[in-house]
């Protein structure tokens, strides 16, 4: 299946590439064209997209590009507005007009407001109420494969049967209306999956994301149709039959525990935490135990003081920059986020600590769509400790591991639940890995690190290997 995949998406870029040669633009558009961006480089996986869009106007001019920041609604609108009326200006377009939009936020003095106005009256969006189209809200990826489906079948783009539809892990949460439009993308090669075969529909579209999947339906216009080859039906709800047959691919949250994984896995991790990691943090740079796992740690730190910036991990380590969690899992590159946070919020009440947390793990999934988020579940306290009082306490700690499992499963997260590997009898922390016994009674000792370290060799999701 993977050979089959690989072929065929290389078939998709041979198309792609060999039809860049065919697209003509204004006359003379880019005979002294010089790149305006000074963020757009020829090493970017990006560069050709962008500055063919450029060349023909598609994409307006200015200093800098930035390709990482989440692309908007209002100016995915404007690029298709440049396309039909500067590429597409003579192309013969479906009749689809509707009466004109009146939305407050975006009035005549915009700079949106003929692409709106346009995108709205040809049936390729709508607003984001009856009043507001929200020209700086994000785009989902759903979203984007539904417009430019629609900008297809409006502009009579004849778009190409690349592949087969193939059913992603989270199809069947494709909201109803882009189910079409995200299997119309796919089968035409606009759009693929992660390399974990998800689709992740809900996740934002960065800037260079967008330039990719536009470009691509762009030149898909002059591509020549070889004879008896089949086109992608662009009518509305053409595929939604297809997701009757899907079948809801389980996913158990709960890493079960296996044959000890390589240590090479590690490399491509990074872990955050607060002090209770940052014991495993020292034991692993001294030994290399993890690999190449890079830490995010800090000490009391937790999801709260996290979210306004109070205490956040030094990145990069002796920089004395202290960017937000998001930017700083960018930075390392990680593909896998190993999370172990709650201790420094348990005591504010498992609703409020538990949803600040599922805010940083948002945030880290939206600024890296394609990184696996692995929760570890918040070590037990020992029976010493002399911060155990009412709102923090074992009961507690357990409540909220339970909650955020929970939400692990809805979220498609991993959670690995190292506190069993820690606990006595009784449930605490043991004495022989507790290096504060007598006093806090949380914090480990290399032995702990030790066991620690095996659990998670041990406990590698099986997905991601």
């Amino acid at each position: 299946m993977r050979v089959k995949q690989a072929v065929s998406w290389f078939l998709v870029f041979m198309i792609i590439f060999s039809a860049a040669s065919l697209l003509g633009g204004p006359a003379g558009s880019s005979k002294n064209w010089e790149n305006p961006y000074i963020d757009v480089t020829q090493d970017m996986w990006s560069y050709q997209y962008i500055t063919e869009l450029n060349k023909v106007g598609v994409l307006p001019s200015s200093e800098k590009f930035q390709r990482e920041a989440e692309e908007t609604r209002g100016n995915l609108v404007q690029y298709l507005y440049n396309m039909d009326q500067g590429v597409f200006k003579r192309r013969e377009k479906k009749d689809t007009v509707r009466q004109a939009p009146d939305f407050s936020d975006v009035t005549k003095d915009s700079p949106y407001y003929d692409a709106v106005c346009w995108a709205y009256e040809c049936g390729l969006t709508g607003g984001t109420s009856e009043t507001t189209f929200s020209p700086d809200g994000t785009l989902s990826r759903e979203q984007v494969c539904t417009i430019l489906a629609r900008f297809a079948d409006y502009e009579n783009i004849p778009l190409l049967k690349i592949i087969e539809p193939e059913q992603f892990k989270d199809s069947l949460y494709i909201q109803d209306y882009a189910r079409s439009g995200v299997t119309a993308c796919q089968m035409a090669g606009i759009v693929k999956g992660y390399d974990n075969n998800f689709f992740y529909p809900q996740n934002t579209m960065s800037r260079e994301e967008c330039a990719a999947v536009v470009y691509r339906v762009m030149i898909a216009a002059d591509m020549e149709i070889p004879e008896g080859s089949t086109l992608v039906d662009l009518s509305e709800g053409a595929y939604d039959s297809l997701y009757d047959n899907y079948q809801d691919i389980t996913f158990t949250a709960l890493v079960p525990e296996s044959e000890e994984g390589p240590v090479t896995f590690f490399d491509q991790a990074v872990f955050i935490g607060d002090s209770i990691s940052m014991t495993l943090e020292a034991y692993c740079n001294a030994s290399g135990a993890l690999g190449k796992a890079k830490f995010l740690c800090a000490g009391s730190m937790s999801p709260t003081n996290m979210l306004t910036g109070k205490i956040l991990p030094e990145y990069p380590k002796g920089s004395g920059q202290k960017p937000a969690i998001e930017e700083s899992v960018a930075a390392t590159g990680a593909k896998v986020v190993y999370v172990m946070l709650g201790m420094d919020n348990i005591a504010y009440g498992i609703e409020r600590s538990t949803n600040d947390y599922l805010t940083i793990l948002n945030n880290i999934q939206t600024r890296n769509p394609g990184v696996q988020i692995v929760i570890q579940s918040v070590t037990p306290m020992a029976d010493s400790s002399t911060s155990y009082s009412e709102k923090l306490n074992n009961d507690q700690i357990n409540a909220f591991n339970e909650t955020m499992k929970n939400y692990c499963q809805e979220n498609r997260w991993y959670y690995v639940n190292v506190a069993e590997a820690f606990k006595d009898e009784q449930g605490f922390l043991k004495k022989e890995y507790c290096s504060d016994y007598g006093s806090m009674g949380m914090h480990f000792t290399y032995d702990g690190a030790k066991v620690w370290v095996q659990y998670l060799k041990t406990h590698i999701p099986e997905d991601l290997l």
